[in-house]
């Protein structure tokens, strides 16, 4: 028989074998969880084995012990009859998992509790939006109105300006200097993307003159003149490395936050992380560290690190977003783009729901 980890009692071991070793494996200062695997011998019976371990579980309560017993199911029959101290499982990797999911609540036990911060925002700005969305019968902000509550709550959004006619449009872009991005604004339309309605990249005032009219008559063609409010013009932001953050309601915890790979990677990759709302600084950055993109983030390959300090602050604002307007369903940004200039995040895009 084998006395290293894991120890091996031959398939004939007594059950005076299982109180000796289950009792000097308890007695291993270096132990911290056991697991006791029994096979059917001939002679020894299941149930006799399980009660000589609640034994010793109760006489040394210290350390989690789990069973794994692969045998009949006449066998957890019996157990649920009985004042059981020690889960039994059928199968060693149901045993781990269970395990794991101690550690697991361990490791959240001993976490440091955290802040949550009060930042300085314009929340009656940000209350002026949604109110007037509301009176207009609209659950749904438009981009516009999503990146202004953004803003208001001191999110770094990208330098933009709206606009409803051509004219206004380059007068815009003139001023935040080229290339651009043009991104439609609609009371009825809230994926831009599927209709077209976000032109990146644009150099110069002639070649934003015919995105303008290519979107108008494309908008036309389709129907969806009506609700267009006009077109935002923001700053082109160069970076590659697209991350999402935001919130969502859940009909038993409410809202929870999210961060995670963002872009056109959101739905294939599905690298994205969840805390319940309020966060904390903690929980923050823990969210941040705990997506595979984190890499990424460090600064792969020569890339600008991001300034990670300021993803906590974005994911802190926005649960201080939520906590004080509990009346937002859903929110995101995506994405928001890590700048290459500087590691700086920059929400290009908003999107809030509100709740019916």
């Amino acid at each position: 028989a084998s006395v290293k980890n894991p120890v091996d009692m031959i398939a004939s071991a007594p059950i005076e074998h299982y109180k000796q070793t289950l009792e000097t494996v308890i007695a291993d200062e270096n132990v911290d969880m056991i697991v006791v695997i029994y096979l059917p011998f001939l002679g020894l019976k299941d149930i006799d084995v399980a009660q000589a371990i609640m034994q010793i579980k109760a006489e040394h309560p210290q350390k989690p012990i789990v069973g794994v017993f692969m045998t009949t199911n006449e066998f957890f029959a019996k157990l649920s009859d009985m004042d059981v101290n020690v889960p039994f499982f059928m199968y060693a990797e149901q045993a781990v998992d269970g395990l794991n999911r101690l550690n697991q609540q361990r490791l959240w036990v001993e976490k440091p509790a955290g802040s949550i911060p009060s930042f300085e925002v314009a929340k009656d700005k940000a209350q002026r939006i949604m109110q007037q969305s509301r009176d207009e019968g609209r659950l749904q902000l438009t981009t516009r109105e999503s990146i202004d509550v953004l803003d208001a709550y001191g999110v770094r959004v990208c330098r933009s300006g709206f606009a409803r006619s051509e004219d206004e449009a380059v007068a815009i872009a003139d001023r935040i200097g080229y290339p651009v991005v043009m991104k439609m604004t609609s009371k009825t339309t809230s994926h831009k993307t599927d209709v077209g309605g976000v032109r990146v990249n644009i150099g110069s005032a002639e070649a934003l003159r015919d995105q303008y009219r290519d979107l108008i008559a494309k908008l036309k063609e389709r129907g969806l003149l009506e609700g267009l409010e006009g077109v935002i013009i923001q700053e082109m932001v160069k970076g590659n490395r697209e991350m999402v953050c935001g919130g969502a309601t859940d009909p038993q915890y409410g809202h929870m936050m999210m961060f995670g790979l963002g872009g056109v990677f959101i739905e294939v990759m599905k690298d994205v992380t969840f805390r319940m709302a309020p966060l904390t600084d903690i929980d923050a950055q823990d969210m941040i560290r705990s997506v595979k993109a984190y890499k990424l983030l460090e600064g792969a390959r020569g890339t600008k690190p991001a300034q990670l300090d300021q993803l906590r602050d974005v994911l802190l604002r926005l649960s201080q977003l939520v906590s004080d307007f509990p009346e937002i369903e859903e929110l995101d940004i995506n994405p928001l783009i890590i700048s290459e200039k500087n590691g700086e995040g920059i929400a290009v895009d908003g999107r809030i729901k509100l709740k019916n």
